[in-house]
């Protein structure tokens, strides 16, 4: 199953929250938050299985880092994946084109 794509956009709430959204290097990074839709750098083939069913997951969302003082991992994300017979999730981090 593919949910369709739904892309997100950060909306900081404090001042403390704004100043910490973004890369003073980076334009791209920071910016690749979805649900549903296919992931960066991942085919389907590399979708996880559920450990209960066996069966191949469904990607839910990704999570890209916040900014400088939260990065994962050179600008890595959170590929989050599910599985809607056991609602079971997975998440792991993945390099994507940060350039």
């Amino acid at each position: 199953m593919e949910i369709p794509k739904v892309k997100l956009v950060p909306t900081p709430e404090t001042q403390e929250a704004k100043e910490i959204v973004g890369y003073k290097w980076n334009p791209i990074a920071g910016t690749r938050h979805f649900l549903g839709g296919k992931p960066d750098a991942l085919g389907e083939t590399e979708y996880p299985c559920c450990d209960s069913c066996k069966k191949p997951m469904t990607f839910y969302a990704q999570i890209d880092s916040i900014g400088d003082n939260y990065d994962l991992a050179d600008c890595m994300v959170i590929h989050n994946f599910v599985c809607f017979d056991c609602f079971s999730v997975k998440a792991f981090l993945t390099q994507t084109n940060t350039l």
